[in-house]
């Protein structure tokens, strides 16, 4: 078995990757700084033997090239991530993590030999898309700081990483959510706040009719398509949507947290935001033909565990 590094390891989609590398009976080290991760998603394993934990900034070369000293991963999934909130608020952040964080990864897997490098990119990298379902090749026509970011990573693995020799593999997430997630993410931010608010009986903002789409994705399903890529050693230098190619309208993510909820919503209509996507929706044929991803965990399961998460948490 081998070492796996995981940046953004206690995070919305890099806990999951913990988990199911110390299912496979790999070593994992998580570096997180907390920003967005959260040590109870990573706490389960904390006095396994099988994961360590490195407190550190990805945008410092530095404290990166100490984790990989130490450490010596074989394996590295890249998730740390500055998001689409965070990243308006914290535009400097933003550059110095998801792009700065970004390369100094790369420099430290070609000195370190690491076998295999995948990363989070972003359904943001198309914009609103001119075609539905989106492919691969649909032409980057984003709008957001986010979303450049996303390119630029992109960019840096299609050069720096290739030219280096780092075989790498990366992911345009699409409506990423789970019970672990914060409320960094634009548009799947709904369930914690929906789910809060009917809960207490208190109004929900809904923008325009609510027949907008999203393509949600669990996050153990985009963890999945991590575990599947990295130890792949046919399948390298390749970029691949995550989703589940299903539109999900605003309104039936609403009937569905109503249902597990077991409370009706008092919804407020507001004008809709014309900058905000009106349709997401992922072609998956690329990775299914190339990696057999399926993904597998339904919207109304994982809704139904995400209601019951913040209810046994007491909300």
């Amino acid at each position: 078995m081998s070492t796996v590094l995981i940046t953004g390891g206690a995070g919305n989609i890099g806990s999951f990757i913990a988990d199911q590398c110390i299912e496979l009976g790999h070593d994992v080290v998580v570096a997180d700084n907390f920003y967005n991760g959260r040590f109870r998603n990573i706490e389960k394993h904390m006095n396994s033997g099988k994961l360590e934990l490195e407190t550190i900034d990805i945008g410092s070369e530095e404290m990166v090239r100490y984790v990989f000293e130490k450490h010596r991963p074989e394996y590295v999934s890249h998730q740390a991530s500055l998001m689409i909130m965070d990243s308006n608020k914290f535009p400097q952040k933003a550059i110095d993590t998801n792009i700065r964080g970004t390369f100094n990864i790369i420099q430290a897997c070609h000195e370190f030999g690491v076998r295999k490098l995948t990363y989070g990119s972003s359904a943001s990298v198309y914009g609103d898309p001119r075609v539905v379902p989106v492919t691969e090749d649909h032409p980057f026509d984003n709008r957001t700081l986010y979303g450049a970011t996303k390119i630029a990573k992109e960019a840096l693995m299609n050069s720096w990483a290739y030219s280096h020799n780092v075989p790498y593999v990366g992911f345009r997430y699409f409506n990423i959510y789970s019970e672990r997630q914060g409320l960094g993410a634009f548009y799947t931010q709904v369930f914690q706040k929906w789910i809060h608010a009917i809960h207490a009986g208190e109004e929900i903002i809904m923008y325009g009719d609510g027949e907008q789409t999203l393509d949600l994705v669990h996050s153990s399903d985009a963890a999945r398509a991590n575990i599947l890529a990295l130890f792949n050693y046919d399948v390298k230098n390749e970029h691949f949507n995550v989703g589940t190619g299903i539109e999900t309208s605003l309104k039936e993510v609403l009937a569905v947290i109503e249902k597990y909820l077991g409370k009706k919503a008092a919804v407020k209509h507001v004008a809709s935001d014309p900058h905000l996507v009106r349709r997401r929706c992922a072609s998956i044929e690329k990775i299914r033909n190339m990696l057999g991803f399926e993904p597998e965990v339904s919207v109304e399961e994982g809704t139904r565990m995400y209601v019951e998460h913040l209810i046994k948490g007491k909300i």
